[in-house]
């Protein structure tokens, strides 16, 4: 049999979800690819600093995008029939234009204040770029769920790799012309959203033109029949993301932008298996995970997903637990040893992290987002009080290895609460 003919085959035989996690996973390989390439060009034209202030307005903007679209994004593959779900869409773009609009004239205002309060002020002078980038990522976050919902997953995973070329590229070019300061990563964050925008457009904009999804949408009624995702999911939702935003905005606040932006690198770093392979999972688990649901098979899928996690995490984290710091320092030079050190501490952690990310879908999936609730708030409040006392005790060290510690924890009881719910579900 010639080889073609066996790769042909051996395609044929694999499953739709697979087909659909292999597809995701190449576009994110690539990404990943890129940026772990142009990470060590931009790590030396930037400084700590400039990637700790970057870190603040990530967080800033990460926190209020997590509720951009009320959460009803996640409704969006959730019903049988495409048009209910079409007008789910439409509804997530009312509200991530009402919430832009909101956080423009809040950082227009108060914006001095909550960048000092912060100890950002650098990013005072760029107080518009909150707005604009809330509403652009909006639209992608909603475009992204439509995607999944009608299983286009080559858009999607194109829509991985563009928006790392043009941010690592302007980022770069913008760096050899001499412009190093904060200006010039936020730009290039603006045209790689514009870029994510276009690739999307291109698979959505037809649904519209074409009006195939047009219905009488009674956005009211919607609002009421996924009103859990607004009642609970919202606020867990909320504070999950708070929980992780929280960090390099405290890391700043305690310890200076220079450790802020180390921890950024560091996290960046530890979270390529996440977004590499976790990323796509979730999404294709999201989706796969519902049909399992009815099928009552959902216990056996996450159990044979966790176990499928472990073993891709394990032997990346024990490399990084041993060598992070002399890999840090070779690849970033030797200025981000420090990134390397917050990783080896955070190594361990990462694999039970890694494994809850895509089966905590199961809350949204059975509608138990008020657990989902509990453990957010958990790992919100463990965070801070983690580094709150590597404060008290003048080491951001102690305070990453008390994150790392509670993380464990926290995270831990997440899959336990994920696989009783799935077994719960089953019968």
């Amino acid at each position: 049999m010639k080889i073609s003919e066996a790769l042909a085959k051996r395609r044929k035989s694999l499953s739709s979800d697979s087909k659909s996690v292999l597809t995701l996973i190449g576009g994110t390989t690539i990404a990943q690819a890129l940026n772990f390439i142009f990470s060590p060009i931009t790590t030396r034209l930037f400084s700590p600093e400039v990637f700790g202030d970057l870190s603040v307005f990530t967080s800033i903007t990460g926190i209020i995008g997590i509720i951009i679209c009320l959460r009803y994004e996640l409704a969006i593959v959730l019903p049988k029939d495409d048009d209910e779900g079409f007008s789910l869409l439409k509804l997530c773009f009312i509200f991530v234009a009402i919430i832009s609009i909101l956080a423009g004239a809040v950082f227009l205002f108060a914006g001095n204040k909550i960048y000092a309060s912060f100890g950002a002020p650098n990013l005072v002078q760029y107080w518009y770029y909150v707005p604009i980038s809330l509403f652009l990522t909006g639209i992608i976050q909603a475009c992204n769920y439509w995607l999944t919902r009608t299983r286009q997953f080559v858009v999607l995973s194109w829509n991985k790799v563009i928006p790392v070329i043009v941010v690592n590229a302007v980022s770069i070019g913008l760096g050899l012309l001499g412009n190093r300061a904060l200006g010039a990563r936020l730009f290039a964050i603006f045209l790689s959203n514009i870029a994510n925008i276009a690739v999307l457009a291109k698979a959505v904009a037809p649904e519209f033109i074409s009006k195939k999804h047009e219905t009488h949408s009674n956005y009211r009624q919607l609002i009421r029949q996924y009103e859990n995702f607004l009642i609970y999911d919202i606020w867990g939702a909320l504070l999950n993301n708070l929980s992780w935003m929280i960090v390099p905005i405290l890391m700043n606040a305690y310890y200076g932008s220079n450790a802020a932006g180390q921890y950024s690198i560091g996290m960046r770093v530890i979270q390529i298996p996440a977004s590499l392979i976790g990323a796509s999972i979730t999404q294709v688990f999201l989706k796969n995970a519902v049909d399992e649901k009815y099928k009552k098979k959902l216990y056996p899928y996450t159990v044979n997903l966790a176990k499928k996690l472990f073993i891709i995490t394990l032997p990346i984290a024990l490399f990084f637990l041993f060598l992070g710091k002399e890999v840090f320092k070779v690849l970033f030079g030797q200025k981000w040893g420090l990134a390397g050190q917050y990783m080896q501490i955070l190594s361990i952690w990462s694999i039970v992290w890694f494994i809850s990310s895509p089966i905590s879908s199961i809350y949204t999936i059975v509608q138990k987002q008020n657990i989902s609730l509990i453990t957010s708030t958990l790992n919100l409040v463990t965070r801070v009080l983690s580094l709150y006392l590597g404060r008290l005790l003048n080491s951001d060290l102690i305070g990453i290895m008390l994150f790392a510690f509670s993380g464990l924890i926290v995270n831990s009881l997440s899959i336990y609460f994920c696989l009783q719910i799935a077994k719960k579900s089953d019968r």
